[in-house]
C-alpha cells in the first residue's frame, strides 16, 4: 500500500457498495410486477419486456459519458447529478399511465443509476492499486451479490401489500437516500490538481487509445464474456427450471438465490487468494475452471444424464466463477490508468454490459425449448473468456 492509499472504511464500502447495486436492483425488483403492469397498460407482458431492454440500452450508453465527465469534473459532482436524475426517472415511472412512456422514462433511469457503476470503479481506483483494489471489488461483489437475492423478494412483498408503482416509489425513496449521503459524507476522490479540463472533448480519442491497448481489452472482454455466463442464465434459467423441469415460482427463487450466494461466496474467496496470488494468476486459473465447468454444463444439456442435478451443478460452478473474475479483471484493466480512470472505468462497463447484452439476445434467438441455447452459449462465451485472456493478456504480459 502507498502513501495515497488507505484503508477502506465499512461506511465507504457500502455506499460503493450500494451505488455499484443500482443496475441490478433496478433490473430485478420490478420483474414480479410485469404481469400487473401489463393488465394496467392493457399490454402484453412483451411489451412490458422493452421497459427491460431500454434500461439496459441506458446503462449500457450511459456509462460512456460520465466516465469523461468524472475525469474532468470530478467523481462527486456527477453522482450528484446521476442520483438526482434516478430519483426523478424513478417518479417518474411511479406516475406513469403508458407502458410508451416507462420505455422512455426507464432509459432516463438508466442514464441516471449508472453513474454509480461507472463512479464507483474510478474511485476505488483513484484510493488503491493492485491486489488492494482486486481485495475492495470482491467486498463490492459480495454487496452487488445481494441485489438478485433481496430484490424480487422484496418486490413481492410490495406486491402484496401495494401496487407495482410503490416498486418505484422504494427506488426513488432509495436513490434519493443515497443522494444525501454522498451529498454530506462522501469525500471527492480526484483533487482538482488531478482532473482532466479536456477529459470530455478527448473522450473519443482516449477511448481509441484504450482499445489499442491488448491488455486492457483483454482483461474487459474476459470479464464481459465470463459475467455473460450470467446473463445467458438469467434469459435462460426461468424457462429451463420452471418450464423443462418444472420448479414452482418459490423453488425457482430458492435456486437463484443459491447461485448468487455461489457468487458471493467466490468473491470473498479471492479476498484469501490474493494473499497468496497476484489478481492475474487467478484470472487465469478462474478461466480454466470457468470453461470446464461450462463444458460439463453443455454435455448434461446435450446427453440429459442426471436430469436437473446435471444442470443446476455444473451451473452453480459455472456461475460462482463471476465473482473471482470480476474484481481481478477490473483492477486488472484500471491498474494502468489513474489520470484516466473514469474514462476507463466507463469502457470497462460498456464493454462487459455490451457482451451481456448479446449472450442474453443468443439465448432468446436460439430458444428450442430445450436447455441446450442456455448450455451453449455459457460454453460459448466461456471459451472466449479462456482464449480471449490466453491470446491478450498473457501474451502481451509475457
Amino acid at each position: 500500500m502507498n502513501k495515497n492509499e488507505t484503508k477502506p472504511t465499512t461506511g465507504l464500502i457500502l455506499v460503493l457498495g450500494l451505488l455499484t447495486a443500482f443496475g441490478p436492483m433496478s433490473i430485478d425488483m420490478y420483474l414480479p410486477a410485469f404481469p400487473q403492469i401489463a393488465r394496467d397498460f392493457g399490454v402484453s407482458v412483451a411489451s412490458v419486456q422493452y421497459t427491460l431492454a431500454s434500461f439496459n440500452i441506458g446503462i449500457a450508453l450511459g456509462q460512456l459519458i460520465y466516465g469523461p465527465l468524472a475525469d474532468q469534473l470530478g467523481r462527486k459532482p456527477n453522482l450528484l447529478a446521476g442520483l438526482a436524475v434516478y430519483v426523478i426517472a424513478s417518479i417518474g415511472c411511479m406516475l406513469t399511465n403508458s407502458v410508451e412512456s416507462m420505455v422512455a422514462l426507464r432509459f432516463l433511469q438508466a442514464i441516471g443509476g449508472c453513474t454509480g457503476m461507472v463512479i464507483t470503479r474510478a474511485i476505488v481506483r483513484d484510493k488503491f492499486h493492485g491486489n488492494q483494489s482486486a481485495k475492495v471489488f470482491s467486498t463490492l461483489m459480495l454487496i452487488m451479490g445481494v441485489a438478485p437475492i433481496l430484490a424480487p423478494t422484496v418486490g413481492s412483498l410490495v406486491l402484496e401489500a401495494f401496487r407495482w408503482e410503490y416498486i418505484f416509489g422504494l427506488l426513488a425513496a432509495i436513490g434519493l437516500i443515497t443522494l444525501l449521503y454522498v451529498a454530506f459524507f462522501l469525500p471527492e476522490t480526484l483533487h482538482p490538481e488531478k482532473r482532466n479540463p479536456v477529459a470530455l472533448r478527448n473522450s473519443f480519442r482516449t477511448y481509441r487509445q484504450l482499445l489499442k491497448d491488448k491488455q486492457f481489452v483483454g482483461y474487459s472482454l474476459t470479464a464481459g464474456m465470463i459475467q455473460s455466463c450470467m446473463f445467458a442464465y438469467i434469459t435462460g434459467s426461468a424457462f429451463v427450471f420452471t418450464q423443462l423441469f418444472h420448479l414452482t415460482g418459490r423453488q425457482y427463487s430458492i435456486l437463484f438465490g443459491m447461485n448468487a450466494v455461489g457468487i458471493i461466496g467466490a468473491s470473498q474467496l479471492n479476498h484469501k487468494l490474493l494473499l497468496h496470488y497476484s489478481f492475474s494468476q487467478i484470472l487465469r486459473r478462474v478461466t480454466y475452471f470457468t470453461l470446464s465447468a461450462a463444458a460439463v454444463l453443455l454435455l448434461m444439456a446435450y446427453t440429459g444424464w442426471f436430469g436437473i442435478y446435471g444442470i443446476a451443478v455444473p451451473l452453480f460452478f459455472t456461475l460462482s466463477s463471476v465473482g473471482l473474475a470480476m474484481p481481478n479483471a477490473t483492477a486488472g484493466a484500471l491498474e494502468k490508468y489513474a489520470a484516466h480512470a473514469g474514462t476507463a472505468s466507463a469502457l470497462v462497463g460498456t464493454l462487459q454490459f455490451s457482451c451481456g447484452a448479446l449472450a442474453a439476445v443468443a439465448v432468446s434467438v436460439l430458444a428450442n425449448n430445450t436447455a441446450l441455447p442456455m448450455a451453449g452459449v455459457i460454453a460459448a462465451c466461456s471459451l472466449l473468456a479462456f482464449l480471449i485472456f490466453g491470446g491478450l493478456v498473457n501474451r502481451e504480459g509475457k
